[in-house]
């Protein structure tokens, strides 16, 4: 029998396979063996190969219920095979042209194949200027994280376009998903229809398994006090700061022999981490773990003892949410959070861990200080951790975001009745 499912085109820049992070497993977890509607996913083919992508949408299909359709690129990137700047000038204007052409022609096209009842753009930044090419007989939602919307991205002479088209997305939606109520704010200076709906973890994935001291043994914990950060290593994660109060407490006398700090993540802030710590004279003290593979990555959290991510606004740069906290939460671990942006939403303060002034060296260190060293205040906040991170379940998560958009397509059909 032919599925009578209306269809959902749903937007994803920074989709698997070549992002990870928490915006995919989010929308992972949306998606996955969706039940109201069929659902196809608009991806790019940025970050990876074509053999790649073209293999994990193939698995998509029989996996998670979903298609994927791919893009050329949500976002426009300066020329790459010009080797000098006066080459890169003169190749910009046509880059620039075909970049708008064909991505607006490559849209269309999809939205003629399929006919979406509902588009949700899970990009306002990087897909709202396609937006306005959508049919006029689908509903329009944008899923809203916080950093989209505030957040310096190159190039920078695009950024007034494409804010313009982020606007009159977030103006002309029928509603707009936020997963915060710090993003919910901000787009209330914007539009009026906005709701809520925090993000969520897969409890499947991310739970207490037993396993703890045979994880420990593996990683070389053993006789290790471990304070973990799990984060693409880049400025507003604090990653800096986290350094700089250990070298405090180390000053101080309060940094203990069996405090190891655990850098797991890759990206552009690296090499002067690394510098920062031979500063710091923190070599003894800090490890960098590399990349941690999602079968990996629960594991990783049990072994440890205390999760931190002091993440700071940094030119509007800043986190949304902070799905990292729950997933830390949920694996055993009390955690340590900045207060800057959504991550309010994400910890208890006071009960399963605290939040401090990522600017604030101090804060930091006295946040680190007292959970490395109180047993039984880490128990404590362990035990309120898996409670509290149990209420954001995938499940539920999944479930609000249907009825959010079945809601919305009863309305529109309502009014086109009654009109």
């Amino acid at each position: 029998m032919p599925d009578e499912r209306p269809l959902l085109l749903f937007v994803a820049p920074y989709f698997a396979p070549g992002y990870h992070g928490g915006v995919v497993q989010i929308y992972l977890g949306l998606l996955r063996q969706f039940r109201g509607f069929r659902v196809v996913v608009v991806a790019d083919n940025w970050k990876v190969d074509q053999e790649t992508a073209r293999a994990w949408d193939n698995m998509a299909v029989e996996s998670n219920g979903f298609t994927v359709e791919r893009l050329d690129a949500f976002e426009f990137h300066l020329p790459q095979n010009a080797r000098s700047p006066l080459t890169k000038a003169f190749l910009l204007l046509p880059s620039l042209m075909r970049f708008f052409v064909l991505g607006r022609k490559q849209w269309k096209a999809l939205c003629r194949k399929y006919s979406p009842s509902v588009i949700v753009c899970g990009g306002t930044y990087s897909a709202g200027w396609l937006m306005p090419a959508n049919p006029s007989g689908s509903l329009l939602v944008n899923y809203v994280h916080g950093e989209e919307l505030t957040m310096q991205v190159a190039p920078a002479f695009l950024q007034p376009i494409m804010r313009m088209y982020q606007r009159r997305s977030l103006r002309d939606a029928d509603m707009n998903i936020a997963v915060s109520r710090y993003t919910a704010d901000l787009i209330a200076r914007i539009s009026d229809r906005v709701t809520v709906l925090p993000n969520f973890i897969d409890h499947d994935r991310f739970y207490v398994s037993g396993r703890r001291e045979e994880l420990r043994s593996r990683y070389g914990w053993s006789d290790k006090k471990v304070l973990l950060t799990v984060a693409r290593l880049e400025p507003r994660k604090g990653i800096d700061q986290a350094l700089r109060a250990l070298a405090r407490l180390k000053q101080s006398g309060d940094l203990q022999d069996d405090w190891r700090y655990v850098i797991a993540g890759k990206g552009s802030e690296l090499g002067s981490l690394q510098r920062l710590i031979s500063e710091l004279k923190l070599e003894d003290v800090v490890e960098f773990l590399g990349f941690v593979s999602d079968a990996d990555l629960p594991g990783c959290y049990e072994a440890a003892d205390v999760f931190l991510q002091p993440n700071r606004n940094l030119n509007g740069d800043t986190e949304g949410f902070g799905v990292v906290f729950l997933e830390a939460a949920a694996c055993g671990l009390p955690v340590i959070g900045g207060v800057a942006g959504g991550t309010g939403d994400a910890i208890d303060h006071g009960h399963n861990g605290l939040l401090v002034d990522g600017e604030s060296i101090p804060q930091i260190a006295d946040a680190i200080a007292l959970l490395m060293s109180d047993d039984a205040l880490r128990a404590r906040f362990r035990a309120h951790g898996l409670e509290w991170a149990s209420r954001f379940d995938v499940e539920k998560g999944r479930a609000g975001f249907e009825k959010i958009l079945l809601q919305l397509l009863q309305q529109s059909d309502r009014s086109q009745v009654t009109s």
